[in-house]
């Protein structure tokens, strides 16, 4: 044996070779940071991914409020480092957000849902600031991260679920004029949330584009859907970025990206954006409002209290 490394060994070892091999595989094996992921496990996840796809497409949302909580569970029991569980969480929730926003984008898109200079405004404000971001982000805590929007949206989420439904019809034509400063300022508020939750902002944005510039609920959904392509884009590109060469991060991962259990995920949500999109156009506006104030509540709770 060489040191610093290992005999080459013959096909017709020994017994007593054959052991001290089966000890050093084992070794690097059990010291490895790598995990095994299996085709069961893809298939778990798909299967999450489909629900999380409907949502997203439903509500207008990536569905990151259910893709970080969930990951981070599985990392908790896959022995990742605490200090960067959270981050590959969320910078993997990013990399699936992106692909739902597109299938769910693509869908409202068809159904002429989309106000296009809104969601380029609020696309691009938002990413760059997510990028920004996303350098705070790695220094925080995972619990701090994952409740950073949580508190921020309840309230309004309140507000949203006690209008009465003469405000639909009051919101059923779109706003003759959105003001740049006004959509700039939403998609600052939106890539800080994305980054830092490692959701794609939808909820925030849906709501204050409801809430404040009057927009009927269901081209919000429809608006923030095509947003978030940009936003999670750019969030996932800085999380790469910053995540090369981290220390603690696993072997499986690319920056603070999961590609293994994101793929899985992404190609869940992809089957069932659309439909989710679909059904929301489909969907009353006083239903779907209320729902939606109810998911985003539900959300930020359980984000807020999970480990």
């Amino acid at each position: 044996m060489r040191e610093g490394g290992f005999a080459p060994v013959s096909l017709f070892t020994g017994r007593r070779e054959k052991a001290i091999l089966s000890i050093w595989a084992w070794d690097i094996l059990s010291n490895r940071r790598s995990i095994d992921f299996t085709m069961i496990d893809f298939l778990v996840f798909a299967f999450w991914g489909i629900l999380i796809g409907f949502l997203a497409g439903l509500f207008g949302v990536g569905g990151g409020g259910l893709i970080v909580p969930l990951l981070v569970f599985s990392y908790g029991h896959l022995g990742v480092s605490p200090s960067v569980s959270t981050h590959i969480a969320i910078a993997t929730s990013l990399f699936v957000v992106f692909f739902a926003s597109l299938a769910s984008a693509y869908q409202q898109r068809k159904q002429h849902n989309i106000h296009w200079h809104a969601s380029i405004v609020l696309g691009l404000s938002s990413a760059l600031t997510a990028m920004a971001a996303v350098r705070l982000a790695v220094f925080l805590s995972g619990k701090q991260l994952r409740i950073a929007f949580a508190l921020i949206i309840v309230m309004l989420a309140v507000k949203i679920f006690s209008e009465s439904a003469l405000q639909d019809e009051k919101r059923h034509e779109p706003p003759s004029h959105l003001n740049l400063i006004h959509l700039a300022v939403i998609g600052f508020a939106a890539g800080v949330i994305s980054a830092l939750a490692g959701v794609g902002g939808g909820g925030i944005t849906i709501t204050l584009m409801y809430y404040f510039l009057k927009m009927p609920i269901k081209l919000a959904i429809g608006t923030s859907s095509a947003a978030m392509v940009i936003t999670a884009l750019f969030g996932v590109s800085g999380y790469i970025v910053n995540g090369i060469g981290h220390i603690d991060l696993p072997d499986w991962s690319f920056g603070f990206i999961d590609f293994q259990r994101g793929i899985a995920l992404a190609a869940g949500t992809l089957l069932t954006a659309r439909i989710g999109a679909y059904v929301s156009f489909r969907a009353h506006p006083y239903y779907l409002r209320k729902f939606f104030a109810l998911f985003l509540i539900f959300i930020s709770i359980y984000i807020s209290f999970v480990k």
